[in-house]
């Protein structure tokens, strides 16, 4: 070994016997820990985040399925309109009972 080498290592052990074994150690750990207990910090937050999207998404399945019901109960509505208002036609074209309707030709149409 150089002196110059010789010179460093004593230098480096003289500062670890004035600070002390326990400043070196725990500067190490943190060093070696500190990114494990980064990760473990993110992800317990991403797994809290990932459980909230699950949540939402069961949210939207219901939203859907109520709306599937009332979609339905709707398209029932809808037919049954349409059908009293076909019938309400049918009457009205049909509508004998009115003396207008019979007396004038004009106004007369042939019954189908």
């Amino acid at each position: 070994m150089s002196p110059q080498e010789v010179a460093t290592v004593t230098a480096v052990l003289a500062v670890i016997k004035e600070i002390g074994t326990w400043p070196l150690f725990s500067m190490l750990a943190a060093l070696v820990l500190g990114p494990w207990v980064g990760m473990f910090v993110i992800a317990r937050g991403q797994e809290k985040r990932h459980s909230a999207v699950v949540q939402m998404y069961q949210d939207n399945v219901k939203l859907v399925e109520s709306t599937q019901k009332i979609a339905e109960g709707f398209q029932d509505i809808v037919v049954l309109s349409t059908q009293t208002l076909t019938r309400v036609q049918s009457s009205i074209d049909s509508n004998l009972f009115c003396p207008l309707m019979r007396k004038d030709p004009k106004v007369e149409r042939k019954v189908e």
